[in-house]
């Protein structure tokens, strides 16, 4: 199936044939949960806000004018989503080291991200990927924003700026600084230079 048929399956829906909706779900759910998951930096919430991303995608079909990508707009909804749920953590509670130290060592991880070799010998591979996704939530939301979607989902900049509202220019600039205080939370903090091949 190619993405050109998702507008086949929303004109179902829209017609009447609500089952088919069952079929986008299926579809994009993984770019929508993982997206989410990398946002958030919690699964329970990454599957809360994956759930309300395709009830709103439901009821708001007859909205969706294909001018993007089925996913695209469905991406966009999400990010709402959890933009809207950040902005609740920050009004309720501070979220301390300790308690980012304390998840699920089984979480789910960024494997897509792992280096091709440990340029640290005294630290295992999963201690890295912990790391990473660790440094990835202290990132500022929008440089978090792009370099999940961009680097991670793969999503290109026009994809995401559109997703956005925001300019290619700035998406790219916002990238790149993701990028550096990736590199120096994870190697310059612990005293080693940061690889230039890593986090490319």
């Amino acid at each position: 199936m190619t993405i050109d048929e998702d507008g086949t399956i929303v004109r179902a829906v829209r017609e009447g044939h609500t089952e088919a909706f069952g079929e986008l779900v299926g579809r994009h759910k993984d770019l929508v949960y993982g997206t989410l998951m990398r946002l958030t930096g919690d699964s329970q919430v990454a599957e809360e806000l994956a759930h309300e991303t395709f009830v709103r995608a439901y009821k708001g079909i007859r909205g969706f004018r294909g001018e993007s990508q089925f996913g695209t707009w469905l991406v966009q909804i999400a990010i709402h989503l959890a933009r809207d749920r950040v902005r609740e953590r920050r009004r309720d509670r501070t979220v301390s080291l300790d308690e980012l130290l304390e998840r699920d060592a089984d979480s789910p991880v960024l494997t897509e991200v792992r280096p091709h070799y440990d340029p640290l010998a005294e630290v295992s591979e999963r201690d890295l990927v912990k790391r990473f996704e660790e440094s990835l939530q202290e990132l500022p939301p929008g440089y978090r924003e792009v370099f999940v979607l961009h680097h991670i989902e793969g999503l290109r900049y026009e994809d995401i700026a559109e997703i956005t509202g925001d300019s290619v220019g700035s998406l790219k600039v916002r990238s790149h600084r993701a990028r550096k205080l990736l590199k120096e939370m994870l190697f310059t903090e612990s005293g080693h230079e940061a690889p230039e091949d890593v986090i490319d």
